[in-house]
């Protein structure tokens, strides 16, 4: 993600002079950049919401036929008073990129004492403003909106700011791809639910038309009769551009017309998808024939059953990308909590010492003489836990394992307090990694009577 400001090098060249141009001298630089950005001005200023179905809406506006995608990103935000903030807006104002003067024009400018080590930690990396502290009653789409900011870090050079860092480089973030096939039917259900451009954005509403499709462009692949008690006609179709869901029903209408047949299953997927990966499934049929408990809806004279539970998404995203899909987890919280645990072996009992929560969902395994497994599900009740060990003759090595499993899993109390990541709560018993989730994890092994 860029910001508009750096999507052209002659705009982000001139960036002082586009700022002058829309500078309100009664405002901030904060105040100033939010309501540009909302105006289609470029800025720096990448725009973000806390309602996800405004970023629903704001992503299924397009009238190309392409896929679209939401971007979540849970992080730490600063008050838009902050002087994080107030930096990160504050180049936009300057025309000299020189770190050092920018740096004393703002502690000039904004009675601070930033430090020239201190403003590149803040500049060379993106920020979130916090929602709701950038107070500006004039701002009414940011109202509207739930609108908050993302200000990307800056690419320093020799001393000099000289390009602003894509903001998906840094730090973790989920995608969630709209496939274009069912944005129209979003649509639909935002303007049900009130959200609109008349209310967001203070427009009139607008019908968003797509280029027109050609016939050429759609194959109708292995189609086939079978007669049972009734005709019935299949085919699975593929088209070189993306098709609405409408688009769909129009097409699947006229085959089972042109078929004549009873009962028509229609299988539509995207070019060079396996068999089976379909985006959506539709069975027509006369209603004549229905003696099968078959369930759908009236269209025009026949009836239509869809199934889009198939949707491609999922599944070519994750054959496609298998061996590098990585684990994204959430950045410790800077007032992590340190958690601590610890086993003790003595009289044939394991003491589990430990400060996590009453209630945090434990499981201990422990094996004997490298004989069989054995294992205890547990909740934490007491700062000190006996675990009773089967009785063994001798016990020459014990080995034990405490997993903590993951959030998810864990009572909503416990989710609370630690995290939906375990992201506040830090120490050796917390394992992060690329390859699975956030869990805790600790190994005890006790050599006994050597």
């Amino acid at each position: 993600m860029i910001p508009s400001v750096a999507r052209d090098n002659k705009v982000f060249t001139n960036e002082y002079q586009y700022y002058q141009k829309y500078e309100n001298f009664h405002k901030s630089v904060v105040q100033n950049l939010a309501r540009m950005q909302h105006d289609g001005n470029p800025t720096r200023f990448l725009d973000f919401t806390t309602d996800p179905l405004v970023a629903l809406f704001f992503a299924t506006q397009s009238s190309l036929r392409e896929d679209a995608s939401v971007y979540l990103f849970i992080r730490q935000a600063f008050d838009a008073n902050s002087k994080e903030v107030r930096l990160s807006a504050f180049i936009a104002s300057q025309k000299d990129r020189n770190l050092k003067q920018l740096v004393k024009t703002f502690n000039e400018e904004e009675k601070e004492s930033i430090s020239v080590a201190e403003a590149k930690m803040i500049l060379s990396r993106g920020i979130f403003v916090k929602p709701n502290t950038i107070k500006d009653p004039d701002n009414l789409r940011m109202l509207r909106q739930e609108g908050t900011f993302a200000i990307p870090g800056n690419l320093i050079e020799k001393e000099y700011i000289t390009e602003i860092s894509p903001f998906e480089n840094d730090l973790s973030f989920e995608e969630i791809v709209i496939p274009f096939e069912y944005q129209e039917e979003i649509r639909k259900g935002l303007v049900r639910r009130g959200y609109t451009r008349e209310k967001l954005l203070g427009e009139a509403d607008r019908t968003i038309k797509y280029d027109c499709l050609s016939e050429s462009d759609i194959s109708q692949i292995n189609p086939r009769y079978i007669q049972k008690a009734y005709c019935q006609y299949s085919v699975t179709v593929e088209s070189k551009e993306f098709m609405t869901v409408g688009e769909m029903e129009q097409l699947g209408y006229r085959i089972s017309k042109d078929s004549k047949a009873d009962s028509i299953w229609i299988w539509f997927r995207r070019p060079d998808n396996d068999s089976g990966n379909n985006i959506l499934i539709q069975h027509w049929y006369k209603e004549s024939v229905n003696k099968y408990d078959w369930s759908g809806s009236q269209y025009k004279d026949l009836t239509l059953d869809e199934t889009k539970c198939d949707s491609y998404i999922t599944y070519e995203y994750f054959k496609a990308n298998y061996y590098r899909i990585n684990y994204k987890h959430l950045p410790n919280n800077p007032k992590a909590k340190l958690v601590n645990l610890e086993v003790v072996y003595k009289n044939s009992k394991l003491l589990l010492k430990t400060n996590l929560l009453k209630g945090t969902k434990l499981s201990l395994s422990y094996r004997v003489n490298d004989n069989v497994e054995k294992s205890v599900k547990l909740e934490v009740s007491e700062p000190v836990t006996s675990i009773d060990v089967q009785s063994y003759k001798e016990v020459r090595k014990l080995e034990v394992e405490v997993i903590m499993i993951v959030p998810i899993l864990q009572n909503q109390s416990i989710i609370k307090n630690y995290g939906i990541d375990f992201e506040k709560i830090k120490g050796d018993f917390i394992q992060r990694n690329e390859n699975g989730p956030s869990v805790g994890y600790k190994k005890f092994v006790f050599n006994c009577g050597l």
